[in-house]
């Protein structure tokens, strides 16, 4: 079950990249929470390119099978991820991003 998650994190990580999403980070939260096992957290140039981001990750993962079970925020918010299967993957605007502080206070910086 590891091997198939980190294949899949580095799966939607190059994804994103291909996709121009910036400062893409992939942080195993496994020792840290119940709830995921991966978090990954990318920042869109603006609120279209987080629509785009998000439906190209939601396309890929039911190419690939992976039961995605919700989509949470919304485009006007500055931020959205989809929870798929023990990794979430949020997609943030850089404001939002900063004022979420998710990789900050995941990783403990």
């Amino acid at each position: 079950m590891k091997n198939e998650l980190d294949q899949l994190v580095k799966e939607i990580e190059k994804l994103l990249k291909d996709k121009k999403a910036e400062d893409v980070v992939s942080i195993d939260v496994r020792e840290r929470t119940p709830f995921a096992e991966y978090y990954i957290i990318s920042t869109a140039l603006n609120n279209r390119h987080i629509k785009a981001l998000i439906e190209e990750v939601e396309e890929r993962l039911d190419k690939l099978g992976i039961e995605h079970k919700n989509i949470e925020g919304t485009v006007e918010s500055g931020w959205m991820l989809i929870d798929a299967n023990g990794v979430v993957i949020n997609v943030f605007s850089s404001a939002e991003r900063e004022r979420f502080s998710l990789d900050k206070l995941l990783l403990g910086k």
